[in-house]
């Protein structure tokens, strides 16, 4: 691949994955690294009578992994019969038995009480129930719905010592800074740089497409390498999700400043 191009493969678990670079720096063993951390996964399901869309969240990452159609357009079938639900709920939970792993959070979601009867199914299962959550209020299904569940404050707080949670809240503080023109904040390449090299980086957000902004890769990893150098913290954000859209739009990456680098 050229430099800054991207392409991307299915491995199987198991499967053994070679990468070769030109020059293999610390930031690459470092993000391969955590990749392996015990951070939480969690399976979310947003779901109505119509559809079930089931992703999985792994950092700051989000996987719509696939909707699930019940083939119920109302609340009764042909002849004013009840349609029978079991099959679908059971569809969804072979999708949630199939990628689930030690550790792993349910979360159910959705509209009506269709997440209930399935949050049912998922607590007489000896393994999905060690660690699930129904969350109220939210009115959205399919992957539309999941992509919207990690906003939605009731899963924050469910998740709210996830990576992802983190992230908002950073990405959520340096827009508020800007809007107020506070000038403890830094955004592109070149003033993040600058931030760094101060000392005066708290956290720092990176749009996993940051590339697209033409930057230059060994300064990136320079600046990211110096600000965990000086004792701030680096993340990488999901540029599919909002918050990623972003931090995207401020030029790929954005620092949260412990002070004014220009006082007044």
């Amino acid at each position: 691949m050229s430099k800054a191009g991207s392409h991307s493969l299915l491995v199987s678990p198991g499967q053994e994955l070679t990468i070769r670079k030109e020059a293999w720096g610390p930031t690459q063993t470092r993000i391969l690294d955590e990749s392996r951390s015990s951070d939480r996964r969690f399976l979310l399901v947003a779901m109505d009578r119509r559809e079930a869309g089931v992703g999985l969240l792994v950092g700051s990452h989000l996987t719509v992994l696939t909707t699930v159609e019940s083939g119920a357009s109302g609340k009764q079938g042909a002849g004013g019969k009840e349609v029978d639900m079991q099959p679908y709920y059971r569809k969804v939970l072979e999708v949630l038995k199939g990628e689930w792993r030690q550790g792993d959070h349910v979360v159910l979601a959705g509209p009506g009480n269709t997440k209930m009867a399935m949050d049912n199914l998922v607590r007489k299962d000896p393994d999905l129930a060690k660690a699930a959550s129904l969350v109220e209020g939210f009115d959205l299904s399919g992957s539309d719905g999941v992509r919207a569940l990690v906003k939605f404050e009731g899963f924050r707080k469910v998740a709210g010592e996830s990576v992802l949670v983190e992230v908002q809240e950073a990405v959520e503080e340096a827009v508020k800074r800007i809007s107020r023109g506070e000038r403890r904040i830094a955004y592109t390449l070149p003033r993040v740089a600058e931030a760094a090299q101060a000392g005066a980086v708290e956290k720092c957000v990176v749009s996993d497409d940051v590339f697209s902004n033409n930057v230059d890769e060994n300064e990136l990893v320079r600046t990211l390498n110096t600000v965990e150098d000086k004792g701030g913290k680096v993340f990488l954000c999901d540029s599919s999700l909002e918050t990623g859209k972003q931090v995207s739009a401020l030029g790929g990456i954005v620092a949260l400043l412990r002070y004014d680098l220009q006082p007044r």
